[in-house]
């Protein structure tokens, strides 16, 4: 047996050698990350990354370099390669952006932080001003996680808001943290917390400053759920990291292996959600029922939105029945999208939904169900055109649980 075993393992050793010499094991020899990309022509191309900086990006066997205003969005690897599930501890910052982090102390007007799951980068800290909330405990449930966020961006009152891990809330104005305990002014005396015991905190809204910058920038989602915006023309890319110029004015390397999506705010692309519609409107199926406003960068339940199994950052929630109209003022070339209903609106809802150009129907869904994959719609030329509308309509079962998520719907220029 021993002689035999021996040829066995000699073939396979050459069997994989001749491979290799043929090119049938890629997996084993490309250094290169493969990316795929949606530019603002609507075309997807896929290959091994060649080159990449603050300017362009360059695909093996391309002919040409793709300038970062001329793309959509850049993805490291398949669609499965998704972000995991936000665990642990998390921040969340005036302009949406979400790092999983933990927060360790106030000091200066800055909230100090460690990253959750890449404890060898170093700590950081962020303008206090640019943070709107914090959760040291995230749920182990989705659900739960999801409240935390809504929460934080629906809150209006003008004051810091804690909630402890025994289910108390307290309020006032967050005056310190160190040393393991946390500092409130309120009713006019001090109060010392255990931090310990604090499971979330909500900053006053009303002191939120994070100003929109106006030059391109990469929305970049991180392996560990994180989601952060980056100025493009302060950031660089040596070798394999990327020295990243965040918004706020915090800097960060970030290795390319722990980048999962980049998207172009800025650039030719224009997101619907970055927009002021001319109108949004619903109307519930019976009179008087709940109305379902439209929501940005949200689902119309207020969560993170959810097709097909991926979190998106980018999209609108709606909800039958309503529509939504913006002005194009003959700027744009394209308009495209992936419609379905959304992964946490649970029951049997059905919906119909459809995309009318200046008056005219281009594009309908007549069916959208829950046990259907997104669909995403054909490049809808716009060329000329003055005004965009999407819809949503009542299904078979009414208005139930009719949560339709348009992500990623974007305007090429």
């Amino acid at each position: 047996m021993t002689p035999r075993f021996g040829v066995r393992r000699f073939l396979a050793a050459y069997l994989a050698f001749v491979l290799t010499l043929c090119g049938m094991l890629p997996a084993l020899v490309a250094d290169e990350p493969r990316v795929i990309i949606f530019d603002a022509d609507g075309r997807e191309t896929s290959g091994s990354l060649q080159a990449i900086s603050h300017t362009a990006v360059r695909i093996g066997g391309q002919s040409a370099e793709w300038k970062w205003s001329d793309i959509v969005w850049l993805r490291f690897g398949q669609i499965e390669n998704l972000p995991h599930e936000p665990r642990g501890s998390a921040i969340w910052l005036a302009n949406g952006d979400r790092l999983i982090a933990r927060g360790t102390a106030i000091e200066d007007e800055q909230l100090r932080a460690t990253w959750r799951e890449f404890p060898e980068w170093p700590t950081f800290a962020l303008p206090l001003e640019s943070v709107r909330g914090l959760s040291l405990s995230l749920p182990h449930a989705r659900e739960r996680r999801d409240e935390i966020a809504t929460w934080l961006f629906d809150r209006k009152e003008a004051r810091d808001e804690m909630r402890l891990l025994n289910g108390d809330v307290t309020s006032g104005e967050v005056s310190g943290w160190r040393e393991g305990t946390i500092e409130l002014k309120a009713a006019g005396r001090g109060v010392s917390l255990p931090i310990a015991g604090v499971r979330d905190i909500a900053f006053n809204p009303e002191l939120l400053a994070l100003p929109e910058p106006k030059e391109l920038c990469w929305l970049v989602s991180l392996r560990d759920g994180s989601r952060v915006t980056l100025l493009a023309s302060k950031s660089r890319v040596e070798k394999t990291v990327l020295r990243a110029a965040h918004v706020s004015g915090v800097a960060w390397d970030i290795p390319l292996d722990a980048i999962v999506e980049m998207r172009v705010l800025r650039g030719r692309s224009v997101f619907l959600s970055d927009l002021t519609p001319l109108e949004a409107k619903h109307a519930p199926f019976l009179p008087g029922s709940r109305e379902w406003p439209m929501q940005r960068d949200r689902s119309v339940s207020g969560r993170p939105l959810r097709l097909g199994g991926r979190e998106l950052p980018k999209g609108l929630g709606m909800h039958s029945r309503s529509a939504v109209t913006y002005d194009l003022a003959g700027k744009y070339r394209s308009f495209h999208a992936v419609v379905g209903l959304d992964n946490t609106s649970a029951g049997e809802g059905t919906a119909t939904c459809a995309v009318e150009i200046d008056g005219r129907r281009v594009f309908e869904q007549p069916a959208l169900t829950h046990s259907q994959e997104p669909t995403r719609l054909p490049i809808i030329d716009v060329t000329g055109a003055k005004r965009l509308t999407l819809t949503v309509d009542f299904g078979e079962l009414g208005d139930s649980q009719d949560h339709v998520d348009w992500c990623d719907a974007v305007l090429l220029r």
